[in-house]
C-alpha cells in the first residue's frame, strides 16, 4: 500500500458482509471485531466462555459507543478442543447461509508443555491444527456466498508472525514429513537454544516459531487447493508486527513492558495488516499478487521461511494433520474431514 491503510477511511463499506474472528476477546481480535463492525460488518468473534464474551462487548462498547452492538456475535469456541470447533462452526452454519471473511487470529505463545487431544503439542494445536479444523468447517459457507452474491469477495487469514523467518536458527531442521510433526515439532533442542530463549522470552520461542510456520504454510497450501479448483477465495497469512497487547504487557518484566509501550504498536495498529488482507480492495484487484502471500504490517509481501518452498515438508504437513485430524474426530465421533 502506497501510504498507511487507515481501516476506518480505506476499509470498503462492509453492510451486508458477515466476518469471523477468533481469539476476539482482547488485542489485536478486540480490535479488528470493533473495525469490521464500524464499517457495517456482521462480526461473529470467538472465545472461550460467556463471561469472556460478556466483556469483550463491555470493552467494545467503551472504545465505540456508538457501534451497533446488534452487529457483534459470540460463538463459544476453545482451539484446542476439536468437539468444540466443531460446535462453533455447527452453530455459525445454522445461524448463517454465507460467511466473507475468516480471519484466524487465536493463538498462543507459552512455555507450557501441555499436550492436546491425542498428544498434540500446544503451540501446533492452537495456531495451526485448530484454525485448520474450523476452517475446514467453515470453507462450506465461504463458497456458499460465490454461489449466491453476485460479485462476492470471500478471503481467509491466518495471523502468523515474523518470527517464522528470522527467530529459528538458519540451520533448523523441520520434521513436517514426519509422522511426529503435530506431536513432536521440534524433536532436537540444543541447549543454546533452549538457554537463549528462557533468557529473552517468557514462552517456547522455538516451538512458538515453527507453529507460525505451520500457520503460513497452511494458508499456502489451501490457496493452491482453491486455485486448483477455481476458486476466487483468496488466503493468506500476515504478520500484525511487534503488538502490546495485554497478554505480553502482564507475560513479560518489567524492561520488556518498557520497551513494548516505548516501541511497540497499539492493539488497533496491530489490526491494520489483518484487516488489509482481510478487506482491502487493492488485494482483491492484485489478487495475483497477493493469493497465498505473507503480509508485513506495511501491506508488503514478506519473506517467509525457506520451509514454506518446501513441497516435501508442505505436504508432509498437510498430510499428516489430515490423517491426524480425522483420527481423532472419528474417535470423538464427529464428521471427518470435509472436502477442500
Amino acid at each position: 500500500m502506497a501510504k498507511t491503510w487507515d481501516p476506518m477511511t480505506d476499509m470498503p463499506d462492509l453492510q451486508g458482509k458477515v466476518a469471523v474472528v477468533t481469539g476476539a476477546n482482547s488485542g489485536i481480535g478486540l480490535s479488528m471485531v470493533k473495525f469490521l463492525a464500524l464499517r457495517g460488518a456482521k462480526v461473529y468473534f470467538t472465545a472461550r466462555s460467556e463471561a469472556k464474551a460478556d466483556k469483550t462487548r463491555k470493552d467494545l462498547q467503551v472504545q465505540s459507543p456508538k457501534l451497533d452492538q446488534s452487529n457483534i456475535k459470540w460463538l463459544k469456541l476453545d482451539v484446542s478442543d476439536v468437539g468444540s470447533i466443531t460446535a462453533a462452526a455447527d452453530e455459525l452454519r445454522s445461524k448463517e447461509s454465507k460467511v466473507h471473511v475468516l480471519i484466524n487470529n487465536a493463538g498462543i505463545a507459552s512455555s507450557s508443555t501441555e499436550l492436546f487431544g491425542p498428544g498434540w503439542e500446544s503451540h501446533m494445536t492452537v495456531n495451526y491444527i485448530g484454525p485448520f479444523l474450523f476452517t475446514n468447517r467453515v470453507l462450506p459457507l465461504l463458497k456458499k456466498s460465490y454461489q449466491t452474491e453476485k460479485g462476492a469477495d470471500a478471503r481467509i487469514v491466518a495471523v502468523s508472525s515474523i518470527v517464522q523467518a528470522n527467530m529459528l536458527p538458519s540451520n533448523f531442521k523441520f520434521q513436517f514429513d514426519d509422522p511426529r510433526a503435530l506431536t513432536q515439532p521440534v524433536q532436537s533442542y540444543p541447549w543454546q537454544w533452549r538457554f537463549a530463549g528462557r533468557f529473552m522470552f517468557p514462552f517456547d520461542m522455538i516451538r512458538y516459531a515453527v507453529s507460525k510456520a505451520a500457520a503460513a504454510i497452511f494458508a499456502q497450501e489451501l490457496q493452491r487447493k482453491l486455485d486448483e479448483q477455481h476458486l476466487p477465495i483468496l488466503s493468506m497469512s500476515v504478520h500484525p508486527g511487534e503488538v502490546a497487547t495485554q497478554g505480553l504487557m502482564a507475560g513479560n518484566n518489567a524492561l520488556v513492558k518498557v520497551m513494548a509501550k516505548l516501541t511497540f504498536l497499539t492493539p488497533d495498529q496491530g489490526a491494520v495488516s489483518p484487516l488489509f488482507a482481510a478487506t482491502a480492495m487493492e488485494v482483491r484487484e492484485n489478487s495475483e499478487k497477493y493469493k497465498g502471500q505473507f503480509l508485513l504490517p506495511d501491506g508488503k509481501i514478506g519473506e517467509s521461511n525457506p520451509v514454506t518452498r518446501d513441497d516435501r515438508q508442505m505436504k508432509g504437513l498437510w498430510d499428516i494433520t489430515t490423517k491426524e485430524v480425522n483420527d481423532q474426530l472419528h474417535i470423538d465421533g464427529l464428521p471427518l474431514l470435509e472436502a477442500w
